[in-house]
């Protein structure tokens, strides 16, 4: 369906074969986003000499380990030079992790705050049940802003788009009612693709850019456009992200 291939939110270190994942997307030119769940494991994927042409290395913390790793802050801070990538970062507050709601907001206004001062850098969040902190925190910063698989009220999404945020949407998305809601409201000059493996169904052991084309499918029908200029404007988009 498409020639052009990407996925923006990918978890590669999940899986027990990342490495041959890595190869498989190098082979396929998917223009892919590798997100780290913690500094220290961006800092040992990059002290391996990262040269992939199509994927690039994700400077992350993810909110839901922010508390346990606080002290991974200051690893965070000493290679944020060495990326324009930063992400999985955020806030989460369902109900396993709302103890650590103060943790969380800190460590993501520590990040914010430093990304502020290079607007150059690209961040994909996680705003699971926490979209009016996450919004609140991440005003005023400039660069480019990813909301990965939102899934928040219809007010917050349109205070996003007000803002110019793009958003990764991907397969699960589109099949319950609420994640459709939500894609038919997104301009598709703000959309990208992630698959958020290996989280997400027919991902969770293997790896596979095939995904893309249910969501294009069901692009085609719910913005009434055609496949190849939707393949197009996805490339747009994409270019437009790096700039």
């Amino acid at each position: 369906m498409t020639n052009f291939y990407m996925d923006m939110h990918m978890h590669f270190d999940l899986y027990k074969n990342k490495y041959e994942v890595l190869k498989y997307i190098e082979d396929k030119k998917s223009y892919t986003l590798a997100v780290t769940n913690l500094p220290d494991l961006y800092r040992k994927y990059y002290a391996e000499n990262w040269d992939y042409k199509y994927v690039r290395l994700a400077l992350g913390f993810h909110p839901e380990l922010a508390a346990e790793y606080y002290a991974q802050i200051n690893i965070f801070e000493k290679y944020m030079k060495t990326t324009r990538y930063i992400g999985e970062i955020g806030l989460d507050y369902s109900a396993k992790n709302i103890e650590n709601v103060d943790k969380q907001k800190e460590v993501f206004k520590k990040i914010v705050d430093l990304c502020k001062a290079d607007n150059k850098k690209i961040i994909s969040v996680h705003t699971r049940k926490a979209e009016n902190d996450c919004l609140k925190i991440l005003d005023g910063f400039e660069g480019k802003v990813i909301l990965h698989w939102y899934t928040g009220n219809l007010s917050n999404l349109k205070i996003a788009i007000s803002r110019g945020y793009f958003f990764s949407i991907n397969q699960q998305m589109i099949k319950s009612k609420n994640g459709r809601t939500i894609i038919d409201m997104i301009p598709i000059d703000r959309i990208l693709l992630e698959s958020d493996a290996p989280f997400t169904e027919g991902l969770h052991t293997t790896y596979n850019i095939s995904f893309m084309n249910d969501i294009i499918e069901y692009l085609s029908v719910s913005k009434n456009l055609e496949k190849q200029f939707i393949c197009i404007k996805l490339k747009e988009n994409f270019r437009t992200i790096l700039l």
